[in-house]
């Protein structure tokens, strides 16, 4: 406050909403310290002003107290083992980080680097220090378990770009700003704002503008989603069975002569296999299977393969199924049998300002799991073996896990099994800013700098760029206490875990020296500058260049730097052996056969009156740990069942009832949403709540709890190509067990209410 008690004037900061791959550009208002609003950033070279209600909620997450602000470590009350009487202590960094690193370091000593391992929860990915830190975390661990949230979701779309494409993140991106005819399949783009899409949360507008154009655009899902108004055509399609009618699209366009693979067919082997494979299939089968007519079929395969320019697109309704590998292999056949890869207004490549593809690698099956074998991609194992790893005795078993940014918990099938895998393990490190489902395990929790604390580049989601373009945010507050990023947390972790794991004095003395050059030569601002300098917009070598991109520079663009449209980049990109494009990748071919077996089980659970299948949903102001946000979470709650009026009926369902939801692994209870807007025998629930599990520090959350949808599930279930866990397409029984308060009513604790009022 000045002298003449005048408010402190607004200023304004601009950065990346690092919530998804959206990237929405956002303006925050604020008086240097404290937020005073957040809003779109008009100016932002992708948004363009456009955000979703979720960007609001970062405001909430910086003041929130149960945000971690210090170290805490577990003062368990038995030695031997953890349990639910144990407290927490508040500790310095220091005694943090000694703590951390003894404890990993022990296990490995006594049962070898193995037996330590890792886990990458979702929100790794929106940060560039915990993302750049992987790297440390992998090669410091030195182990086989590695596990991240990606086999929770996408790992279908990499499998797919690997075999065909050479490389596991050279991802293909819908030309959404040039098409004339988008097919999506199993997506919500309205809600999700373009999962591995980035258009800067203006989906529904870029529909519209398709249509104003004299385009088309088709949704394919089991609902008639927020998505359906801005299309042209909707179509129920019965769950778990995309992969069959993907097959009725690539049958009939080849049956009827209409495939072209344009000037790529140099480029391309395998159509044969495609071809012959499409023959081993009927389409009044697959009509009858997706509840899709073989006209519609004919009629869709038709349009998209004689526009000009045509792209289909899958999300989550397509890979989070049993048969995602599948499906993710056969929309990139569509594509490309259609002359629509690499083609303005087709599926195209970013080109991103750091060339983040030539720093990873990409690998499959050059080893396998200690249970149930299953291949390693990219380096990593399926999160679904995770706990089975840790309670299988033997050589090799996994007794130490350092978690990041994750509630596995929560957004990992069978949240019950998972919860007694993390406490049956010797040890557990969790980098993470709350005390919530699944750091409640752990013997010390490292909590990174909030998000308005430390600076932001995206450096994995410019992969799904629908444009080129580069953007820096800097830090807006520094905290008055002691704070590390991610990034420094992880370094700090890996020191300590080498050195107390190493005997030898010089080779200590060796980790010592080399972290400390790292550190001062290879921040993270200094490693985004190295990656602009050295990308495909940069001036390499020459310091002296103007002409280069480089972090000096996009720093002058606060609302991002626009690098021009995506352009066609095939075959020189290509990340194969031959330089080749392999549209019939041999684990494709081989799990054919599976597909076709599914086929046979179709009509059995047809004539089943009680059987219906469940389907995951987003929600417009949820996105996991965003539960922590006030302003998101209030008013109706989201956490319903939606079910078709004539399975509600059958059930004796009405309105107001309380059912209960259940599988064979579990059972919950949630209320009802009577609608024809999802297709009889189907229903859809939100995915990753569940806030109802003691011992946890999340007021907010827990006040709202919801059910965990994952709960029902199995980690028996995968998809058995990719190894990605199945959530969709569930086979459930739904009855009703009561009456449940007002839809509109929420239940808040009152030290909850007198935080909102405060704040």
């Amino acid at each position: 406050m000045s002298k003449n008690n005048e408010k402190p004037q607004s200023q304004f900061h601009y950065r990346t909403c690092h919530l998804c791959e959206t990237m929405c550009g956002i303006e925050v208002e604020h008086d240097g310290e404290q937020i005073i609003a957040i809003r779109g950033d008009k100016r932002d070279v992708l948004s363009q002003g456009n955000i979703c209600p979720k960007a609001t909620g970062l405001q909430d997450i910086h003041t929130d107290p149960d945000r971690l602000r210090k170290p805490l470590i577990r003062e368990r009350i038995d030695a031997s083992k953890k349990s639910a009487g144990d407290g927490w202590r508040e500790v310095d960094w220091d005694e943090a980080i000694r703590f951390a690193s003894s404890g990993i370091a022990s296990v490995q000593r006594q049962h070898g680097t193995g037996a330590a391992g890792s886990y990458c929860g979702r929100s790794t990915a929106h940060n560039i220090g915990a993302l750049l830190g992987v790297n440390l975390l992998r090669k410091g661990l030195s182990t086989r378990h590695v596990y991240t949230g990606s086999t929770c979701d996408q790992v279908p779309h990499n499998f797919a770009w690997h075999h065909m494409l050479g490389h596991q993140f050279f991802a293909t991106v819908p030309d959404i700003d040039r098409t004339d005819y988008f097919l999506m399949l199993g997506t919500n783009p309205k809600v999700s704002n373009g999962a591995m899409m980035s258009t800067g949360a203006n989906v529904h507008k870029k529909l519209n503008a398709i249509r104003a154009r004299g385009g088309k655009t088709v949704l394919i899902d089991p609902r008639r989603n927020e998505t359906a108004p801005y299309c042209d055509e909707h179509h129920f399609v019965k769950p778990n069975t995309d992969a069959l009618l993907l097959i009725g699209l690539i049958k009939s366009i080849i049956d009827n002569d209409l495939s072209d693979l344009g000037r790529l067919e140099p480029d391309i082997q395998g159509l044969e296999h495609v071809i012959a494979m499409t023959q081993d299939f009927d389409l009044s089968q697959i009509a009858s299977a997706t509840g899709i007519s073989v006209e519609t079929i004919v009629r869709l395969a038709r349009e998209f393969a004689t526009t000009e320019n045509a792209v289909c697109y899958g999300r989550t309704g397509v890979s989070m199924v049993e048969f995602g590998g599948l499906c993710l292999w056969l929309i990139m056949v569509l594509n490309i049998i259609t002359g629509n890869l690499d083609k303005p207004g087709g599926l195209m490549f970013p080109r991103n300002a750091i060339d983040s593809l030539s720093a990873t690698r990409s690998s499959y099956d050059r080893y396998r799991s200690r249970v149930r074998q299953r291949p390693e991609f990219g380096g990593e194992f399926p999160m679904a073996i995770l706990a089975d790893e840790i309670l299988t005795p033997g050589e090799g078993q996994l007794k130490a896990l350092i978690a990041i940014a994750g509630n596995m918990v929560l957004s990992m099938a069978d949240g019950t099994h998972t919860e007694t895998a993390l406490s049956n393990l010797d040890f557990m490190v969790s980098i993470d800013p709350y005390l919530n489902e699944t750091t409640r395990f752990a013997d010390v929790i490292l909590p990174p700098a909030g998000p308005f604390e430390k600076p932001h580049y995206d450096l994995f989601y410019h992969t799904y760029d629908t444009i080129n373009w580069a953007k820096y945010s800097p830090a807006l507050f520094e905290s008055p206490d002691k704070v590390y990023t991610d990034y420094e947390i992880i370094g700090e972790l890996m020191e300590g875990i080498r050195i107390k794991r190493e005997a030898s004095f010089v080779k200590r003395l060796r980790i010592r020296i080399t972290t400390w050059l790292s550190r001062r030569l290879l921040s993270v601002d200094r490693i985004i500058d190295l990656g602009l300098r050295f990308g495909p917009y940069g001036s390499g070598i020459n310091p002296l260049s103007r002409n280069g991109l480089n972090l000096k520079k996009l720093k002058t663009h606060p609302h991002g730097l626009f690098l021009g449209e995506l352009e066609p980049c095939l075959p020189k990109r290509l990340f194969t052996s031959d330089k080749k494009i392999q549209l019939a990748p041999a684990p494709m071919l081989d799990d054919l056969p599976r597909l076709k077996a599914h086929l046979q089980t179709l009509d059995a659970f047809s004539d089943d009156p009680k059987g219906l299948q469940i389907i995951s949903r987003l929600t417009t102001r949820t996105l996991g740990w965003m539960h922590h946000s006030q302003r998101l979470i209030k008013g109706r709650n989201p956490v319903e069942l939606i079910i078709h009026p004539e399975d509600a009926d059958a059930r004796a369902i009405n309105s107001d009832s309380l059912v209960r939801i259940s599988t064979q692994r579990g059972a919950i209870e949630v209320p009802v949403q009577i609608s024809d807007d999802i297709m009889p025998g189907v229903v859809s629930l939100p995915h990753l709540w569940g806030h109802n599990r003691p011992g946890t520090r999340q007021r907010v959350a827990n006040a709202s709890p919801g059910a965990s949808y994952n709960d029902l599930m199995g980690v028996q279930s995968i998809d058995e190509l990719t190894g990605n866990a199945i959530f969709n397409g569930v086979r459930v029984h739904v009855t009703p067990i009561g009456v449940c308060d007002a839809p509109e009513a929420r239940h808040h604790d009152e030290d909850v209410e007198e935080f909102v009022v405060r704040s």
